[in-house]
């Protein structure tokens, strides 16, 4: 478990819980809040720590709820205890979530989908959950979707750290719900929007509307009919008023996207005002930071601000392979798929699908063995070194899967994506960045390769064995073997 500087910030935990807890010796320390995405479980893992949440009082969309619903991509707020070691215990878990309701558009180029009219991007570190193909293929117009997010403010984003498929939309029985900040308000009409959301609050009394209902409040809009772009809601919500007042010397670590940035003692993450003058910098330097990068900042609170006494980058993932484990090393703490090393590091996230769990357990490198398939997301960095950002751990299959920019080519049958080989053949399918299938020429003259700017491909094959570093997609050995430009 990593270490943290941080202190827990909530008000307090009541003494039957940190009693519970077995943590007389810190009895005097502050509490933390933690905000952030779930990455595993066993207890619950959140921004790398490690919370019994045995005694946590859970609400989800302001409901009470039980331990069991959460999920991993779930963005939560934690507030407890930390202890020394770096474990902890929570009092309260809170999860809210960005947007539920019908797909309305996709755009396969882009990697968005259009939830009552608010645009979500969805990436390789995407939870994907309801769907047998664990990404963007799984989902189509008109199913009912549940998203929970970090925002992008600098890009004026919603990127989705969840996307969970309900079925099919059914208007005026499926629950729908957005949050964001009102505009172009009309009191006497009783309609308002939402970014590309007409919402009509007309059927709502005076008395169970927010008070002070005014352009700029953030709020959450509920109901059950969507038509010709207005939710019809049946409960407003004033979300400004679920903030949370840090007092000074309380502690707080927050993950999200940097906005707001002046300087490195002065922007903004999740919209916590941030200063990381002194900060220890992971994974980059201070001259990697700047608006839209995603960030996790821990430290205390000084006046307002999230004074941080460390501040990690969270390496995006640009390359994605999913295939067995050939080789594992603790002492350089490194694993081996298709023939490349791929490096793990204190921020790597890991956890364990094994037997289709819906809350993957916590895992180590120590734990893996021989053959384990694995999916890793991981970070390609300038001189074509793999850093893993995630490994997971899943239940056996003959899939194996290579995302990643084209190195090379040889027209028709050999395309190289991270220094991994795919063959391909006359029984290969190919598409375009849209998803349309297309023929082998059109393809291959589609991917660039340096020193042009790299095509993304995403392909799927087989291998004949676990030492093969070569991904079969001729379709020769299987019915699998398919290269998309780009995709999710």
């Amino acid at each position: 478990m990593r270490s943290h500087l941080l202190r827990p910030l909530v008000a307090a935990l009541t003494v039957s819980v940190l009693a519970a807890c077995g943590s007389s010796d810190d009895d005097d320390a502050p509490m933390q809040t933690a905000v952030g995405t779930i990455t595993a479980f066993g207890s619950v893992v959140v921004n790398g720590v490690r919370f019994d949440d045995s005694v946590a009082a859970i609400t989800m969309d302001g409901a009470p709820a039980t331990r069991d619903r959460l999920r991993v991509g779930m963005v939560v707020q934690v507030r407890g205890w930390i202890h020394a070691d770096g474990t902890g215990v929570a009092g309260s878990i809170q999860y809210d979530d960005c947007v539920q309701g019908p797909i309305t558009a996709m755009n396969r180029v882009q990697n968005t989908v259009t939830v009552l009219g608010q645009t979500v991007r969805v990436d390789d570190g995407t939870v994907f959950d309801g769907v047998t193909l664990r990404d963007m293929n799984g989902f189509a117009i008109g199913d009912q979707v549940e998203i929970s997010c970090l925002r992008d403010p600098a890009l004026q984003q919603i990127r989705a750290t969840r996307m969970e498929r309900q079925g099919v939309f059914q208007n005026g029985t499926s629950a729908l719900s957005v949050k964001g900040t009102v505009a172009s308000l009309d009191l006497a009409a009783g309609t308002f929007m939402i970014d590309g959301l007409k919402v009509g609050f007309a059927g709502i009394a005076a008395g169970n509307r927010p008070a002070g209902l005014a352009n700029g409040m953030t709020v959450e809009a509920s109901g059950r009919q969507f038509a010709n772009g207005t939710l019809t809601a049946d409960r407003l919500r004033d979300r400004d008023r679920d903030r949370i007042s840090y007092p000074d010397g309380d502690g707080l670590e927050v993950e999200g996207y940097v906005s707001d940035f002046v300087s490195l003692s002065s922007f903004k993450v999740a919209g916590q005002v941030v200063d990381a003058a002194n900060a220890v910098i992971r994974n980059g330097t201070a001259a990697d930071i700047a608006d839209g990068v995603k960030v996790e900042a821990e430290g205390v609170m000084r006046e307002g601000v999230l004074v941080a006494g460390v501040l990690v980058l969270k390496l995006q993932s640009n390359v994605r392979i999913e295939a067995g484990m050939q080789a594992k090393d603790g002492v350089a703490n490194t694993i081996t798929l298709l023939g490349r090393t791929i490096k793990v590091n204190a921020d790597t996230e890991w956890r364990d699908r094994l037997g289709g769990s819906n809350q993957p357990q916590l895992i180590t490198l120590a734990a893996l063995n021989p053959a384990d398939r694995l999916e890793v997301m991981a970070f390609k960095d300038a001189g074509g070194s793999l850093t893993a950002a995630r490994v997971e751990r899943t239940d056996a299959d003959a899939l194996v899967v290579v995302k990643a920019t084209a190195d090379g080519k040889t027209p028709a049958t050999l395309v190289t994506l991270a220094g991994i080989g795919v063959a391909t053949g006359e029984g290969t399918r190919y598409r375009d960045a849209s998803g349309t299938l297309v023929d082998a020429t059109t393809f291959y003259d589609a991917v660039q390769v340096p020193p042009a700017v790299p095509t993304v491909v995403h392909a799927r094959g087989v291998v004949a064995t676990l030492a093969t570093n070569i991904v079969d997609a001729t379709r020769g050995a299987s019915t699998i073997g398919e290269l998309e430009i780009g995709g999710d």
